[in-house]
């Protein structure tokens, strides 16, 4: 079949699950909906885990601290995880797996037993007595080896890679499943349940199911590859305003540790109460030393999945150098690289995203981060090059990093996780970012975000609503943190994000986006100042959207060269050609770039960061000086390790520092 016929069935199958609808009922009694965003304390979480223990292993202890923070949390396991032990030892795990969450949600171990039907399928849900909130969710897919060896084939795997295999399920329903059907029933699961975080296992191990093997560096199960790439399948289906967070599951065991004790010992607890029960693991419960061997390793550990195409970003050195921002693949920190020292410092927090980069009002530099619960934490370095230490934005929980601006002022707005949008300052006094504030309402709006300032010094922010329309909302006035004007369309084609915005030399708003009819870069410009002495702003008139020629993905960098002229820098496509727009004119800069670029002009000289393509995380700076190009400096990876939990006041110093030769050395 080919993949458009796959993909043509698949959207068949999940139509007709989506007409059956997804149940939290058994057959006899219709239950209420899955809670609403504010019943959860803004935060829904829901997990796909290959096994019964593998979320505590590999997404804990963000699955602690969610329910520490009174979220809602659906798990659904895939398999039985029976290995050949037949029916009873399933059950014997998924009670392990009640034990562990009742010990997390500190409660009663008691549980409410029904059937969840999504489509023809019936799945086994258990709900929680103490927390209704947490629920399980047992799919039940047989998952015995398929042959001798480690790199045998399961049922999953198979059925994942092999077209035309199928899966069946152990239990009291006896049914079938198709790869279209586990992905068309995934997708049903998420947009049923509405969450804010899909949480899921690594997709992007590459080694063939068949080669795969026991502890060797960089190899994972082939059921938690499996379950991974069904549920990224899934997600192209549901769409939603959510987060996606993969968690690196056997490959942690060769990464530092970065958990504090705290959360070790919570995370081992927890194991432990599952371990009791698996009596594989446990065999004895009253002497049982689980979790041991590589289960020692992965309680000490978690590390998120990282994408290539994370954006750096780039700040000016106090001391005249250039400051290079990036959140680390492999020790998901945040990390600086000085120009001046030649070196990379690690700065701490534990993020699946990138990090954004800003001036506090007294110049000073910043960056915001988004921790995996949707916490925006903002850092600020202090005059001696030190850091001060995580802020939390306090208000409202986002499902992607909130778009931010320093010109005029310092100001963020995002997405949150409700669907509304939301934005905050950092005052201009003490230097602290204030409680996120709701916007006038922007029905069925997107993440897709800019923001900036006008000539009369008022916020004005762009976005887009699902069906790629393009608005604007500006405050009533500069001074103004209450009233904002109504939102406001703007006549252009139909946009599909890539949104970016600045101020020109002549004091006007410029705005680029992406077309979605070719990908190509448009040009929006304001067309008049606006009025600073009305009390009531008139929506601004801008001129018609001019294409600029230029395909490009992910989001354009903006700023004005040593001239006060606009440049932009895109990338073509992923791997791609990094390009450069000014004066009307497009130039290739380099190949095979993989991030979204970012640029900024210091003293005179202009800078333009991207990632590199290839599997080491290095930087490409491309410099132009007194009219000439200079040759592409190459920047080292980040350190390995230098990870650890947000937490207020901690200091930013730094933890571990990496030369550009490759070394790394413990910085005092």
């Amino acid at each position: 079949m080919t993949s458009i016929s796959v993909r043509i069935a698949t959207a068949i199958r999940l139509a007709l699950l989506g007409c059956m609808g997804f149940l939290f009922a058994n057959v006899a009694t219709a239950l209420p909906l899955p809670p609403s965003i504010h019943d959860c304390n803004g935060s829904k979480d829901l997990i796909f885990a290959a096994h019964l223990d593998d979320d505590l292993l590999f997404m804990n202890p963000d699955v602690s601290a969610n329910i520490d923070a009174g979220g809602c949390m659906l798990t659904v396991y895939l398999t039985a995880s029976e290995r050949r032990a037949g029916e009873d030892y399933m059950l014997a795990r998924e009670r392990g797996v009640r034990a562990a969450y009742a010990y997390l949600a500190n409660k009663p171990d008691v549980w409410t037993q029904d059937t969840v039907a999504v489509g023809a399928y019936h799945l086994t849900r258990f709900t929680l007595t103490g927390d209704p909130k947490l629920q399980l969710i047992h799919m039940r897919l047989k998952d015995p080896w398929l042959g001798k060896g480690w790199g045998s084939l399961t049922p999953l795997s198979q059925t994942e890679s092999i077209a035309g295999n199928m899966v069946d399920t152990l239990g009291s329903y006896h049914e079938t499943y198709s790869r279209a059907d586990l992905v068309a029933t995934i997708a049903s699961i998420i947009q049923g349940y509405g969450p804010t975080t899909v949480r899921h296992l690594d997709d992007t191990i590459n080694i063939p199911y068949t080669e795969l093997c026991w502890r060797c560096i960089g190899h994972g199960h082939p059921d938690h590859i499996a379950s991974a790439r069904l549920v990224r399948d899934a997600i192209k289906l549901a769409h939603g305003n959510y987060a996606e967070v993969a968690y690196v599951d056997y490959p942690t065991q060769e990464r530092q540790i970065n958990l504090n004790e705290k959360e070790i010992n919570k995370k081992t607890e927890a194991f432990r109460r599952y371990a009791w029960k698996d009596y594989h693991a446990c065999p004895d419960p009253q002497n049982c030393i689980a979790p041991a061997g590589p289960e020692a390793s992965w309680v000490g550990r978690s590390y998120y999945v990282s994408r290539h195409n994370i954006t750096p970003a780039l700040f000016t050195d106090p001391e005249g150098g250039i400051l290079i921002l990036a959140k680390g693949e492999v020790n998901d920190a945040a990390n600086i690289w000085n120009s001046r020292k030649q070196t990379w410092s690690a700065l701490g927090g534990r993020t699946p995203d990138s990090l954004a980069s800003f001036a506090y009002p007294d110049a000073a530099n910043g960056f915001l981060a988004r921790d995996a619960l949707g916490i925006i934490w903002a850092n600020k370095q202090n005059p001696d090059e030190s850091w001060q230490g995580w802020q939390a934005m306090v208000g409202a929980r986002f499902p992607r990093l909130p778009t931010v601006t320093s010109e005029g002022k310092t100001a963020a707005v995002g997405l949150a996780n409700d669907g509304l949008l939301y934005w905050a300052t950092a005052s201009s006094t003490e230097n602290r970012w204030a409680a996120w504030q709701p916007l006038p309402v922007l029905h069925q709006a997107t993440s897709e975000l800019a923001i900036t300032t006008d000539a009369a010094g008022r916020l004005v922010i762009f976005a887009t609503d699902v069906e790629g329309r393009l608005f604007t909302v500006q405050q009533i006035a500069a001074e103004d943190v209450e009233h904002w004007s109504s939102w406001n369309e703007i006549a252009a084609p139909i946009a599909l994000g890539g949104l970016a915005a600045l101020r020109n030399a002549h004091g006007l708003i410029e705005l680029y986006l992406r077309d979605r009819a070719n990908n190509h870069l448009l040009r929006i410009a304001q067309a008049a100042q606006p009025d600073s002495a009305a009390n009531t702003p008139s929506p601004a008139i801008w001129n018609t959207a001019t294409d600029l020629g230029v395909s490009f993905v992910g989001k354009p960098a903006v700023g004005l060269n040593e001239h006060g002229d606009v440049i932009v820098a895109v990338v073509d496509h992923p791997d791609g050609a990094l390009w450069l727009y000014e004066n009307d004119q497009a130039k290739k800069l380099s190949v095979n770039v993989v991030s979204s670029p970012a640029l900024r002009v210091i003293n005179g000289v202009l800078y333009i960061v991207a990632r590199n393509a290839g599997q080491l995380q290095t930087y490409q700076v491309q410099e132009y000086r007194q009219g000439v190009w200079g040759t592409a400096l190459t920047i080292a990876v980040p350190p390995a390790g230098g990870g650890s939990a947000f937490s207020v006041g901690v200091s930013g110093s730094p933890l571990a520092v990496v030369t550009d030769n490759g070394t790394q050395e413990k910085d005092n």
